[in-house]
């Protein structure tokens, strides 16, 4: 009598559907990934385009956690839009369009107005009027991203 030990067996294994998509992006992980897919590039192909590690661009598309200020010019750069939803009529808002498109923090952007933190908070909530010297300032500011933009992402 001979006994077998080893029965013949075999599995049938799905394939693993399409990765999928939000057809409308609501957070900057999800214009990302939107993004990568339609490009097809690799998590870490597009870590190296916008500088950050594989596990970040990960981490973003999961939602886990959200980009620093400092990497959003490059994020705009990969996505070659600006992914954000807020107002940019008011100064307020044009003040929230320099600071993310420029990647610097409510600080730098003080010292960029000449003003103290709190008051650079302050006229980004709009808790208070902007004084006329430091709205220039803005208006100048958010005018160069304007030409900027132009150049950076024209159609030839």
């Amino acid at each position: 009598m001979v006994v077998r030990t080893f029965l013949p067996f075999s599995k049938i294994v799905k394939k693993p559907q399409k990765q999928q998509y939000a057809d409308n992006p609501q957070t900057l992980g999800e214009h990302i990934r939107k993004k990568r897919i339609e490009a097809k590039r690799t998590q870490l192909e597009v870590a190296r385009i916008i500088g950050v590690d594989e596990e970040t661009i990960y981490g973003w598309e999961r939602g886990m956690y959200v980009p620093q200020v400092r990497s959003y010019p490059s994020i705009i750069a990969f996505l070659g839009y600006y992914p954000f939803i807020h107002e940019t009529e008011t100064i307020a808002g044009k003040l929230l369009q320099v600071r993310y498109c420029k990647g610097i923090s409510c600080k730098e952007m003080a010292v960029v107005l000449g003003c103290d933190i709190a008051t650079e908070r302050r006229y980004e909530l709009k808790k208070s009027a902007v004084n006329m010297k430091f709205h220039a300032t803005i208006m100048k500011h958010w005018s160069e991203l304007l030409v900027y933009a132009k150049q950076l992402y024209r159609s030839d």
